[in-house]
C-alpha cells in the first residue's frame, strides 16, 4: 500500500465520530457528516456562512449573549491559537445540547480559519445536574429535621396548644392566599380548600373522592402528566404552570407546585397541591403570541416577517400572490377562499428549513424569508420548482383540481426589504410575468419609474396637490363626532392614498416636508370647527426635531392644542421610551391629548402602554374585522379593553365594517367606532 496517495485528512474529516467544523472569520464554511448530523441538517449548504450564535440559545447559561461571547472566543483563539470550552448549541429542531470545544486557529491558502472540534458533554451534564439536585435535596431534608427539631425543642418548653394554633394560624394563611388541594396516591382528592372550589366552579361534595383529571385540560398530552407523576413518584418537588377547566369548561392557568409528603418511613403518604392563579399573565402572554401568528393559516405573519428581517443575516425575500383570488372568493364563496389558503400554506411549509421562513403576508400574500448563505439566485430557484410542484400537484377541492396562477416578487438587502419586494410583486402582476427580482443592481427602467414618481412627489407639493381627507370616529353612546385626518395625494387627476407614495417619499427624504404640510393643513381647517380632529404621527415625526418645532408653533398659533389627538402609529420603535416619553410629555404640557395607534399589530406590549402616558388606545382593524365570528379575537379584543378601561383609557375600535362588528363591539363598551361602514373619508380642502 502506498501510503503517500492517501489523503489522511479526508478520512479523518469524513469518518471521525465527533463533529468538526471549519470557520472563516466568525462564519461556518464547512463541517462533517457528523455535524449534520447532531444539528439535525440535510445538507452543508444550510450551514455555510451562518454565524455559530444561529445555531446557539440567545444566552448561554453565564447570563451572556452567544452572539457576544462567540466574538470574544473567536478574538482570544486568534491571539493564543487555541482555546477549549463548554457552549450550547441547538440543533434545526431548536433542541439545546451541550458541547465541548476545541477551537483551533490554523491557516488556508494563507488566509486565518478556525477548527472547532466538538465533544458532546449533554449526558455529562445532565448527570451534574442530578447529582446537584440530589445535594440539594439532601440539603434541603437536613434543613427540614433541623428545623423539626428545633420546633420539637420549642414545644418541649411551651404550652403543646399554642404551638398546634400556631400550625392551624399558618394553614389559615395558605387557604387564603393560594388554592390548595390534596391527593392520596393514586390521584384521588381528599381535601380542597374555598379557593380551588372558587375557581374551578365545583362545589367541595362533587370534587371529594374525585380524581384530579375532573378538572384536567383535554388539550393537555398525556406526556405531560406521565412526567409529572415520574417526578412525584420518584420524592421530588414538581412545579409547573398547569391549564385546568373550570366545571362550565373554561380554560384557566395556574403556577402550581405539588409537594409529596413522607412519612417516617420515607414512604410518600399523600400529596398536597400549591397553586396561584395566573391566568391573566397567560392571557397576555397568548395576545402577544397571536399577534405574530395568522388566524387562517397558523403561519407567522407580516409582523413577525418584519422583526425576523431586522435580525436574521443577510436576509432575501420572495413575495408569492396568489392572483385573481378575489374572484374564487366571491363566486365559490369564502369556505372555499379558506380552504385554499390553507392547503396553500401547508405546501409551502414544506420548503421550510435552516434558513427558509415562511409567512402569510395578508390576505392572498406569502412570504418566503432565506437568510445567512442563502443565496437570491437559489431562492428564485426555490420559488420556480415550488411553482412546478404546485402545478404538477394542485390543490384539490371536492376532488376539483384548481388551476391557479401566481406572481412572485423577490427582493434582497435589509433596509427596504418588504417594500422592495412588494414593488417587484406589483411589477410582476402589471406585465403578466410569474417572477420578477428587484435588486439593488435593479435595471435601468426600474430607477427611471422611481426618478419619476419622485419627481411627480415634488411637483404635487409645489402645487397644493397633497389634501386633507377626514373619517369620522363616533361616540357610541352620545354620536358625538371627531375626526381622522388622512393624507391623500393628487398625481395625474388620481388620488393616492400613503400605500402608494409614503415609503417611496421616505426614500427620496421628501417625507418630513409632507408631513408639516398636512400638519398645517390639519389645524388650519379645524381652528374654527368644534370637532376635534387627529393626526398620525410616526417614530420619525416625533424624533425629528424641525417637525416638534413645527408641530408646537401651528398648534400654538392656530390654537387647536386642546383640540388636536395625536395618533402615534405603533411599531417595533415605540419601545424607545425615553425619546417617545419626552415627545408625549412635551405634548401633553400644552394640553394635547396622545392615542396609540393601529394596537394589535403584532409590536402591542402592555408594558409600553402603562409606562407612556397616553389617553387613547385604538384596537388596529386586524383584530376588529372578524370580532363577530372568531372567539379567539372576541376573547383577545375583550381583554385588551378590559386592561385599557383598568388604566382610565378611552378606547377606539378601527375598521367597522358592518353592522354585526358595530353591535359587538358596543357591546365589549368600547367608546368609539371608525370605519367605512359609519363613514368613508371625505375630502376635506
Amino acid at each position: 500500500m502506498n501510503l503517500k496517495n492517501i489523503d489522511y485528512y479526508d478520512i479523518i474529516f469524513k469518518n471521525s465520530i465527533d463533529p468538526i467544523l471549519f470557520l472563516k472569520g466568525d462564519k461556518l464554511i464547512d463541517c462533517n457528516k457528523t455535524a449534520l448530523d447532531i444539528l439535525k441538517m440535510k445538507d452543508k449548504k444550510e450551514l455555510f456562512n451562518i454565524h455559530p450564535s444561529q445555531i446557539s440559545p440567545k444566552y448561554q447559561p453565564d447570563g451572556k449573549l452567544s452572539a457576544e461571547k462567540e466574538k470574544l472566543i473567536i478574538q482570544e483563539c486568534s491571539k493564543n491559537g487555541f482555546i477549549r470550552f463548554e457552549w450550547i448549541h441547538t440543533d434545526l429542531n431548536t433542541k439545546e445540547f451541550w458541547v465541548e470545544v476545541t477551537l483551533k486557529k490554523s491557516t488556508l491558502n494563507g488566509e486565518e480559519i478556525f477548527i472547532a472540534g466538538w465533544r458532546d458533554i449533554s449526558t455529562e451534564k445532565e448527570k451534574e445536574k442530578t447529582i446537584e439536585n440530589k445535594n440539594k435535596e439532601l440539603k434541603e431534608k437536613y434543613s427540614q429535621i433541623e428545623s423539626l427539631n428545633h420546633v420539637l425543642n420549642d414545644i418541649k418548653d411551651a404550652d403543646l396548644s399554642e404551638a398546634l394554633m400556631l400550625l392551624e394560624e399558618y394553614k389559615k394563611a395558605l387557604d387564603e392566599s393560594s388554592i390548595v388541594s390534596k391527593a392520596n396516591t393514586k390521584g384521588i382528592i381528599t381535601y380542597v380548600n374555598d379557593k380551588f372550589c372558587e375557581i374551578s366552579g365545583y362545589s367541595r361534595e362533587e370534587l371529594i373522592g374525585k380524581n384530579h383529571n375532573i378538572i384536567r385540560d383535554p388539550k393537555t398530552p398525556k406526556e405531560f402528566f406521565k412526567n409529572l407523576w415520574e417526578i412525584l413518584e420518584s420524592k421530588n418537588i414538581f412545579k409547573a404552570i398547569i391549564s385546568n377547566k373550570k366545571k362550565d369548561g373554561t380554560i384557566y392557568y395556574v403556577n402550581s407546585t405539588i409537594i409529596p409528603i413522607l412519612d417516617s418511613n420515607n414512604e410518600i403518604k399523600e400529596y398536597i397541591g400549591i397553586r396561584n392563579d395566573v391566568t391573566s399573565l397567560y392571557e397576555k402572554d397568548e395576545i402577544i403570541t397571536k399577534q405574530f401568528t395568522d388566524n387562517l393559516t397558523g403561519l407567522a405573519n407580516r409582523q413577525k416577517l418584519v422583526e425576523d428581517s431586522k435580525n436574521f443575516l443577510f436576509p432575501k425575500l420572495a413575495m408569492i400572490n396568489i392572483n385573481n383570488f378575489r374572484d374564487i372568493n366571491d363566486v365559490y364563496g369564502i369556505d372555499m377562499g379558506d380552504f385554499i389558503l390553507k392547503e396553500f400554506s401547508n405546501k409551502l411549509l414544506s420548503l421550510s428549513n435552516f434558513n427558509i421562513n415562511i409567512y402569510r403576508i395578508n390576505g392572498d400574500i406569502f412570504g418566503i424569508l432565506a437568510s445567512g448563505n442563502y443565496s437570491t439566485e437559489s431562492l428564485k430557484d426555490l420559488c420556480l420548482d415550488f411553482l412546478e410542484t404546485i402545478r404538477i400537484n394542485p390543490i384539490k377541492y371536492d376532488n376539483q383540481q384548481l388551476n391557479l396562477s401566481y406572481s412572485i416578487g423577490i427582493s434582497s438587502g435589509r433596509e427596504w426589504l418588504l417594500v422592495e419586494a412588494e414593488m417587484a410583486l406589483q411589477e410582476a402582476k402589471d406585465e403578466n410575468k410569474t417572477l420578477v427580482m428587484n435588486l439593488e443592481n435593479k435595471n435601468k427602467d426600474a430607477l427611471k419609474k422611481k426618478v419619476e414618481l419622485t419627481n411627480k412627489i415634488k411637483y404635487a407639493l409645489k402645487n397644493d396637490n397633497l389634501l386633507i381627507y377626514g373619517q369620522k370616529i363616533i361616540n357610541n353612546i352620545t354620536g358625538k363626532i371627531k375626526y381622522e385626518v388622512l393624507m391623500r395625494l393628487k398625481v395625474d387627476d388620481k388620488i393616492l392614498s400613503p400605500f402608494f407614495f409614503l415609503e417611496h417619499a421616505k426614500k427620496a427624504r421628501l417625507y418630513h416636508e409632507m408631513t408639516r404640510k398636512m400638519i398645517s393643513l390639519a389645524c388650519d381647517y379645524f381652528k374654527d370647527k368644534e370637532n376635534s380632529f387627529s393626526i398620525n404621527l410616526t417614530i420619525q415625526d416625533i424624533t425629528n426635531e424641525e417637525t416638534v418645532e413645527y408641530l408646537t408653533n401651528v398648534l400654538l398659533e392656530t390654537k387647536t392644542n386642546k383640540k388636536i389627538i395625536l395618533e402615534i402609529v405603533e411599531s417595533e420603535q415605540i419601545s424607545q421610551f425615553e425619546k417617545v416619553s419626552l415627545f408625549i410629555n412635551k405634548m401633553k404640557n400644552l394640553g394635547v391629548r396622545i392615542a396609540i395607534d393601529d394596537f394589535g399589530t403584532g409590536y402591542s406590549n402592555f408594558e409600553y402602554i402603562i409606562k407612556l402616558n397616553v389617553d387613547i388606545l385604538k384596537i388596529d382593524g386586524s383584530l376588529i374585522r372578524n370580532i363577530h365570528k372568531d372567539k379567539n379575537i372576541f376573547i383577545t379584543v375583550s381583554t385588551i379593553v378590559n386592561f385599557t378601561k383598568q388604566l382610565g383609557l378611552e378606547v377606539v375600535a378601527e375598521f367597522v365594517d358592518s353592522k354585526e362588528v358595530l353591535e359587538t363591539i358596543k357591546s365589549l363598551d368600547i367608546d368609539y367606532s371608525q370605519g367605512y361602514f359609519l363613514h368613508e373619508p371625505e375630502h376635506l380642502i
